[in-house]
């Protein structure tokens, strides 16, 4: 076959476009930090990373659901501390009136402690992100508690509110109104005694009262427990978060180091191919002149 000037042309090109493709390629390395963006450069390893990636996307998701849930908690432990509260303060009007009051002082006293009832299921009925934290899964539209003047109902369940933290696991981040309803009865009691000015019922009522704080503690330690549960689960996440982006840049990142001196030898090899081409060019073009 005969070998043109033509073809000569035809293949310096074609060489030239592939050093300078590979020249490219290798710069594009350095610039973006990644070996392998795309399933040509390494499919095994492009494959590797992508499952990598789907993994670090699902512990990123847990990761919200579980702030998510701690912020859910933490409302609604602050709403019991202040249920808590008023409980303690009840007890202690009661038990300054029952020592020593007369009768405006204790009129004083009922209306103070009607108004922690008010506060106390105002806190239960609590919202976060527009929705009833005591309500069990009734969460919108209708208030876990309901005031009429004489009694406290409760217009919730005790169903469990949860927050998905692993492929299988999932965490209860919820307390239930039905746990503390108690609480209402006894301070709604005392109100009744004072207002009565039944020294007896008064020292049951305050008796009462102690009971139902003991149980409010137990059910605000519950909640602490649940938190706990959910903030060790994150740090396990966080752990893995650290390990799976480790994985991933071994997948993905090139050695700089070796990219810059393959990049370092592609240009020389660019450039004395660039200084052949020219010369059998123009040895080219003196024959074809000749």
């Amino acid at each position: 076959m005969r070998v043109t000037d033509s073809l000569i042309k035809d293949q310096i090109i074609n060489f030239l476009s592939a050093n300078q493709e590979s020249l490219a390629d290798v710069q594009r390395q350095i610039s973006t930090n990644k070996e392998v963006t795309r399933s040509s450069d390494d499919p095994v390893r492009f494959d590797r990373a992508g499952r990598l990636k789907s993994l670090l996307e699902k512990n990123e998701q847990y990761t919200g659901n579980i702030e998510d849930g701690i912020a859910w908690i933490v409302m609604g432990a602050e709403s019991l501390d202040i249920v808590y509260e008023a409980l303690q303060q009840a007890k202690q009007l009661a038990l300054q009136t029952r020592s020593d009051a007369g009768p405006s002082t204790r009129a004083q006293v009922v209306e103070y402690v009607e108004a922690l009832i008010e506060e106390m299921v105002l806190m239960g009925n609590t919202r976060f992100m527009g929705k009833y934290i005591f309500g069990g899964t009734i969460t919108k539209d209708t208030e876990p508690f309901v005031y009429d003047g004489t009694s406290v109902t409760y217009n919730g369940n005790s169903g469990a509110i949860t927050r998905k933290v692993g492929d299988d696991t999932y965490l209860e981040i919820n307390t239930t109104g039905s746990e503390f309803l108690n609480v209402f009865g006894a301070v709604i009691d005392l109100r009744d005694a004072l207002v009565a000015s039944d020294g007896l019922a008064i020292d049951a009522a305050i008796a009462d009262i102690d009971s139902v704080s003991q149980q409010l503690l137990n059910t605000i330690a519950r909640a602490g427990s649940m938190q706990r549960k959910l903030e060790l689960t994150r740090d396990n996440l966080e752990i893995a978060k650290v390990n799976l982006q480790a994985y991933i840049s071994q997948a993905e990142d090139v050695d700089l180091t070796e990219a810059i001196l393959q990049f370092n030898a592609k240009e020389l090899g660019y450039r004395a191919a660039l200084e052949s081409s020219a010369r059998i060019m123009n040895i080219s073009i003196l024959n074809h002149l000749q």
